[in-house]
């Protein structure tokens, strides 16, 4: 069954986009792009700007799926936590690897700028702990300063709770420099302008098939060859078998978004972005009209739960019950592409065929520095995407592997109910020996 999901907010909320008709007969290009997302997009436009012709085909509408359906969060890092990074690689590979994620956030503040700055909505990302843990916070902020020039400001309990009204929440760690956009309009101003560059954009065209022909490749579409000497495969978990390398590689992850009515509230202070810090948790922020944008709930399942309007309600009332009975007024699923690792996709197949896949739930920065050093990589012979080596494809274990990342997110969120039971019993316990 294909992935099906409902309109968002963000569709109601971005003017519709006229798209090209399907390409027919030969179409000769120094670039082919597989996949419009963000990655394909940005792709695109930067190998446009180096001078080169480009093809980018779309299989339905651009950014329709997890790029356009996200929580609009951009800040530094992956999806991948930096302790397992730098268990992999080592401190000073993770740095490196840092400060490219970084870059990635710059091209996008530095775009919407550009393209049009109402894209980006508001700023500052606060990542709140469930647990009374002051030094583990403090902590946090002293190495990623250290390690990775991150300035982090640490707020009390008081003052997040000033901030976030729910006894929910003790410390928690703010990003001053991170923002939130509106990921579709972003999507679709990014490809106008690369369409205006003279990037020729295809959408409702799905590639149907890659071969080599000389030194070039041919992209068979249903009417048409585009033929390339260079093809970057830009696909997520939905078209898993167009590039096998990538396509056995990647899990198909879901999360759940919800926006609310416009609400009259004084639980959440801030038009900050809001995440938590257990492995499984709630991301959400206001939005337009004062409504709730919530989303949280990471499965494997492809299709979307029946239920999902009140699973997300039941979620939001759980944290801020003061909300009382707010009305859903939109629910959707976006499907992610995730590799074990948890870390992006991006490098060469020994083919000479390119890819940029498996951003996770970390996707708005990490799709602009892949689609930066692919352009880079292609146009420019350089090879710093070679970083990534060390998180090369290798087979997520089909069905088996969707079990089991199931399975360890189930274990994910038991062990964050223990932690929490456990700080609950622990402050008890506090308590009554004051008593």
């Amino acid at each position: 069954m294909g992935f099906k999901s409902s309109q968002t907010w963000y569709e109601a909320m971005a003017p519709a986009r006229d798209a090209a008709p399907p390409p027919r007969g030969v179409v000769a290009a120094d670039a082919c792009i597989i996949g419009g997302g963000l990655a394909g997009i940005t792709t695109a436009r930067e190998l446009q700007r180096r001078g080169r012709i480009v093809v980018l085909l779309e299989a339905k509408t651009l950014a329709w799926s997890a790029s356009g359906r996200n929580g609009g969060f951009v800040g530094n890092g992956f999806a991948a936590g930096i302790e397992e990074i730098i268990e992999r690689v080592g401190l000073k590979n993770a740095q490196a690897l840092y400060r490219l994620s970084a870059h990635g956030t710059e091209y996008v503040r530095r775009e919407v700028t550009r393209l049009d700055a109402s894209i980006r909505m508001s700023d500052g990302i606060i990542v709140a702990q469930r647990v009374n843990d002051p030094a583990g916070a403090r902590r946090r902020q002293e190495m990623m300063l250290r390690d990775f020039g991150e300035g982090l400001d640490v707020l009390s309990a008081e003052q997040t709770r000033a901030l976030l009204v729910t006894e929910r929440y003790f410390q928690s760690l703010r990003n001053p420099k991170s923002f939130l956009i509106h990921p579709l309009r972003y999507a679709r101003a990014l490809a106008d302008d690369a369409e205006h560059g003279g990037v020729n954009i295809f959408e409702n065209t799905p590639a149907l098939s890659v071969s080599r022909k000389g030194s070039s490749f041919v992209v068979r579409t249903a009417h048409a060859e585009v033929h390339a000497q260079h093809v970057v495969h830009c696909v997520s978990a939905l078209d898993r078998r167009i590039h096998a390398p990538t396509g056995r590689a990647v899990l198909p992850v879901a999360t759940y978004v919800a926006v609310t009515e416009p609400l009259t509230q004084d639980a959440i202070r801030t038009r900050s972005g809001i995440g938590d810090m257990r492995r499984a948790g709630d991301y959400y922020r206001l939005v337009t009209d004062n409504r709730l944008l919530w989303g949280g709930r990471i499965t494997t399942r492809i299709s979307e739960p029946l239920r999902l309007a009140q699973m997300m309600k039941h979620d939001m009332l759980a944290v801020f019950p003061q909300l009382g009975n707010p009305r859903i007024d939109y629910a959707w699923g976006g499907l992610m592409a995730y590799a074990l690792h948890k870390m992006p996709l991006i490098g060469r197949a020994r083919d000479g065929q390119w890819f940029a896949t498996a951003f996770g739930g970390h996707g708005l920065n990490t799709t602009a520095m892949a689609g930066i050093l692919l352009a880079r990589a292609i146009a420019d012979k350089d090879d710093e995407y070679r970083r990534f080596a060390a998180f090369a494809p290798r087979w997520a274990g089909g069905p088996f592997g969707r079990i089991g990342v199931q399975a360890s997110y189930w274990h994910m969120q038991l062990r964050d109910r223990l932690d929490e039971r456990a700080d609950r019993q622990s402050r008890d316990g506090e308590d009554d020996e004051r008593e």
